[in-house]
């Protein structure tokens, strides 16, 4: 597996920065202001689809009793993906929301060509 690169290293401490001083708006409904959150490499660090790297890309924060091993949450995304998918929608549609909401704030977000392949996955 390749290493992030610097531009994946700042997408990752810009979505860390953007939680930390906005918390969630509507990615999850009643954790709107939840400031505690995991950084959840959705199909793992090495993901590829369509040829196009998009693991390091492809992130979305979840909050830490959705993404931690050790909650016992119905929605956990790591214990209960079908349960989390249904209450929060598909993971590729909170990463399109959250890099729609980075844009706004002005943050650089993935390139196009990774978006439109994290788009095409079954995420």
């Amino acid at each position: 597996m390749k290493q992030a690169n610097s531009k994946q290293k700042q997408w990752r401490k810009d979505i860390t920065e953007f939680i930390q001083e906005n918390g969630f708006y509507d990615l999850y409904g009643e954790y709107f202001n939840e400031y505690n959150f995991d950084r959840h490499h959705v199909l793992g660090k090495a993901a590829r689809h369509n040829k196009i790297d998009i693991g390091h890309w492809f992130i979305i924060p979840v909050p830490k009793e959705l993404h931690d091993v050790h909650s016992n949450n119905n929605n956990n995304v790591t214990h209960f993906k079908h349960n989390f998918t249904k209450k929060y929608g598909y993971q590729r549609a909170i990463f399109k929301n959250l890099c729609d909401m980075m844009l706004e704030f002005g943050y650089e977000i993935p390139p196009k060509n990774v978006c439109d392949a994290i788009q095409m996955t079954s995420a």
